[in-house]
């Protein structure tokens, strides 16, 4: 019997870049902020072309990542918003492939988002599958994952589906309900330890690209 590769998190975990600050342990990654998982799709290509569940479309943007929305209402508009506009773009609900006039260099990659509720883990699924089917191979390289909560709580089936999800991806990140984004502007919400967290390693994930490090140190 064969291991499965997407539930076998042990041995692909990596040792922190940095070290972590104090914070509360996670419903779904415990006291971790970021799981790590296959950096390349997994499945055997045949000729037959997959499907793609979010579309693939050419993209001008020089932005270090495009957050690709793996349904509507996934929450890429306020994820941007927090990570920064220089930094995150929308991906508008397609897969973002490069222009011939992009050079390499600002390519950038992809973050898949989902919303924790039946029907964005559904999608979430169906992408990262597709994914894993060398359905994305001519777009952008995927990033990761990060999945936004619906709700204060989850379910255990919410959580062990989370946690199946974010072994999927290269990275997988998990985004706990944040109660002050219902009512104010991300610029002015008040977000937990976890969540500042977060996004502080997507962001460094993310400025490794070499785009954007050009620019931040010809500033």
């Amino acid at each position: 019997m064969t291991t499965n590769p997407f539930m076998n998190r042990a041995e692909m975990e990596e040792a922190p870049v940095e070290q972590e600050p104090a914070i509360e342990v996670d419903a779904v990654l415990g006291d971790r902020v970021e799981t790590s998982g296959p950096k390349q799709p997994l499945a055997v290509r045949t000729d037959a072309t997959p499907a793609t569940p979010v579309p693939l479309a050419v993209s001008t943007s020089t932005s270090p990542l495009r957050a690709v929305a793996a349904h509507g209402g996934a929450g890429v508009t306020t994820l941007c918003e927090l990570l920064g506009d220089a930094l995150a773009s929308d991906g508008e609900g397609k897969w973002p492939q490069a222009h011939a006039w992009v050079p390499e260099s600002a390519h950038g990659r992809v973050l898949l988002t989902a919303r924790s509720h039946r029907a964005g883990l559904l999608a979430a699924r169906e992408v990262l599958t597709a994914w894993h089917a060398g359905a994305y191979a001519d777009g952008l390289e995927l990033m990761g994952i990060l999945i936004l909560d619906d709700a204060p709580r989850l379910s255990k089936g919410q959580v062990a589906e989370l946690k199946s999800l974010t072994a999927m991806a290269p990275r997988g990140w998990h985004m706990p309900w944040q109660e002050s984004l219902r009512m104010m502007a991300p610029s002015n919400a008040s977000l937990s330890a976890r969540a500042k967290w977060t996004l502080s390693r997507v962001r460094h994930h993310a400025t490794q690209v070499g785009a954007y490090q050009n620019k931040e140190t010809s500033k």
